[in-house]
C-alpha cells in the first residue's frame, strides 16, 4: 500500500507538473526573463519537467525575476502584469491546484473572484436578490491598489495558518520576493563555516555513491555508461539511501577519531565558563536576524515588504487568502456582502446602515493595510443606476444587462478619433471659407445683373 503523498511532494512528481503544463501552454503568449519560448521547452518537455520536478525535490528551485508589462484598463489607466518565466509558471500553477483544496472550505460565500464554479454572474445575481429581498441602497466600492499593497507578513501569517509545510510557505515566500530571491552575486564562493561543511558532507556523499557504483559496474569511470543496465544495477533511489548510511558512518567515524584524538582539549573546553560563552554566542547568532528585521522595520516602516505580482497563476488564490478576513468581519456583522476581488457592494435597507457598513469596511481594510479607493466608492440607492463587474443594473426594474465592450481595435480606435475631431475641423473650414464663398456670391450676382443687362 503505497504512502499518501502530502502537497509538496505531489508538487515534486514529474506528473503533477505535466498536467499544469497543459493550461500554462494554452493560455501564454509572451516569454518571460530568459526570453524562453512554449516551442523551445516542449522540445525536450518531459526531460525540462523532470529536472524542474528534482530541483523542485532537492530544494534547487529559485523563481527568476518577473519580466512587467504595462496594459491599459476599460476604466482607464494602466495596471502592471508580470510574465513569469514558463518553469515559474508550471511550478505556480501546479501550487495553485494543489493549494485551492485546502482553502476553498473555509472561503465564505460572499467572495466569488478567482473561485472554483463562482463566477461574475453567479455575484450579480447574488446582488439582484438582495434588491428582490427589500435592500435599497448599498456602498459601491473597490480597494485601492489591492494587488499591490498586500503585506507580505501578513499574507504569511495568514497562508501559514492553514498550510503548516514549511516548505510550500518558502516556495510562497519565494514567488512573493521575486527578484530578490537569488543567491547573491559571490555568495557561493565565500566559503564560509556553512559551505565548507556542507561542501565536505557533499564530498563524502559523492564518495559514497561512487564506491557504490563502482561495486556495482567495476572500477572504470560513471561517464564511460551512458546508461545502466535495470537489471545489474539498483533503483537510483536505493543508491541514495545506500549513499547516505555510508556518508553518516564516515561523518560518525571522523567524529568518533576527532574525540578520541582530542580528547584532553574537548575537557578543557567543557568548562562552564566556556559552555556559557558558546550558548550566549549560539543564542545571539540564531537571534540576530529576527533582531535586525525588528529593528529595520521599527526605524524603517516603509521598508516592509508589499504587493504580489498580477499575471501568477496563484495571485489571485493568496488575494482571497488575505481578503478571507474582510469577508468574515463583514459577514459577522450581518451585512449583505458581494466581492469579486478588490471589488465589492453591500446591499443595506437604509441610508444609515449603507453608511456605517462603509465605515466598518474601511476600518477592517485599514486593520490589513488597505483602503477604500477615495474616487471609486460611493453610498447609492439602486434607482440611481449601478455599474457593478461589467453589468448595468436597471432603475427601475431588479435586472441587470451586460456592459457591451468597448472596440479597441486600431480602425474603429482611428474612426472614432476622426469622428471626435470632425465637428472642429468642419467648423474651421467653415470660417476659413466664409470670406471666399462671399466674393463668390458677389461675383455671381454681378454677373446676373451683366446678363439681364
Amino acid at each position: 500500500m503505497h504512502k499518501k503523498l502530502v502537497p509538496f511532494d505531489q508538487l515534486c512528481q514529474p506528473e503533477t507538473l505535466l498536467a499544469a503544463w497543459k493550461p500554462v501552454r494554452t493560455g501564454r503568449t509572451a516569454a518571460g526573463l530568459d526570453q524562453m519560448t512554449l516551442a523551445e521547452y516542449a522540445r525536450d518537455l518531459e526531460a525540462n519537467v523532470a529536472a524542474l520536478a528534482e530541483r523542485l525535490r532537492e530544494g534547487r528551485y529559485y523563481p527568476l525575476p518577473v519580466r512587467t508589462v504595462e496594459i491599459r484598463k476599460s476604466s482607464g489607466g494602466t495596471r502592471q502584469l508580470g510574465i513569469y518565466t514558463i518553469e515559474d509558471s508550471i511550478v505556480q500553477r501546479a501550487a495553485k491546484d494543489l493549494l485551492e483544496p485546502l482553502f476553498e472550505p473555509s472561503f465564505l460565500p460572499c467572495s466569488f473572484g478567482f473561485r472554483p464554479e463562482r463566477n461574475v454572474p453567479m455575484a450579480v445575481q447574488q446582488v439582484l436578490d438582495y434588491r428582490a429581498a427589500g435592500d435599497v441602497y448599498l456602498v459601491d466600492a473597490d480597494i485601492s491598489d489591492c494587488f499591490g499593497s498586500l503585506d507580505h507578513q501578513l499574507l504569511m501569517q495568514l497562508f501559514s495558518a492553514r498550510v503548516r509545510d514549511k516548505r510550500f510557505q518558502h516556495l510562497v515566500r519565494l514567488w512573493l520576493d521575486t527578484g530578490r530571491a537569488l543567491p547573491k552575486p559571490g555568495q557561493l564562493a565565500e566559503g564560509g563555516l556553512y559551505d565548507r561543511v556542507t561542501e565536505w558532507l557533499s564530498d563524502s556523499m559523492d564518495g559514497a555513491v561512487s564506491h557504490l557504483l563502482n561495486d556495482r559496474i567495476g572500477y572504470a569511470p560513471v561517464e564511460a555508461y551512458g546508461e545502466m543496465l535495470p537489471d545489474e544495477t539498483q533503483s537510483a533511489d536505493e543508491l541514495r539511501k545506500q549513499a547516505r548510511k555510508e556518508a553518516l558512518k564516515r561523518a560518525g567515524g571522523a567524529g568518533l577519531m576527532w574525540a578520541l584524538t582530542y580528547a584532553g582539549r574537548a575537557r578543557k573546553l567543557m568548562s562552564p565558563t566556556t559552555l556559557a560563552l558558546t550558548g550566549a554566542a549560539v543564542l545571539t547568532a540564531a537571534a540576530a536576524p529576527t533582531v535586525t528585521r525588528a529593528v529595520k522595520q521599527y526605524l524603517d516602516p516603509d521598508s516592509a515588504k508589499v504587493g504580489i505580482v498580477q499575471g501568477g497563476a496563484i495571485s489571485p488564490m493568496l488575494s482571497n487568502v488575505y481578503l478571507h478576513e474582510f469577508d468574515v468581519a463583514m459577514t459577522k456583522a450581518g451585512l449583505h456582502l458581494v466581492r469579486y476581488a478588490d471589488d465589492f457592494v453591500i446591499c443595506c435597507q437604509t441610508e444609515a446602515a449603507a453608511r456605517q457598513a462603509m465605515a466598518l469596511a474601511a476600518q477592517k481594510l485599514t486593520e490589513l493595510r488597505l483602503r477604500l479607493h477615495p474616487q471609486k466608492t460611493r453610498i447609492i440607492r439602486f434607482d440611481e443606476g449601478l455599474e457593478f463587474l461589467g453589468y448595468r443594473f436597471a432603475q427601475f426594474e431588479n435586472t441587470a444587462t451586460p456592459i457591451a465592450p468597448k472596440n479597441t481595435s486600431p480602425v474603429v480606435t482611428a474612426l472614432q478619433a476622426v469622428g471626435q475631431k470632425a465637428p472642429a475641423a468642419l467648423s474651421a473650414a467653415k470660417t476659413k471659407l466664409a470670406p471666399k464663398a462671399a466674393q463668390l456670391k458677389t461675383l455671381l450676382r454681378r454677373n446676373r445683373k451683366g446678363d439681364s443687362q
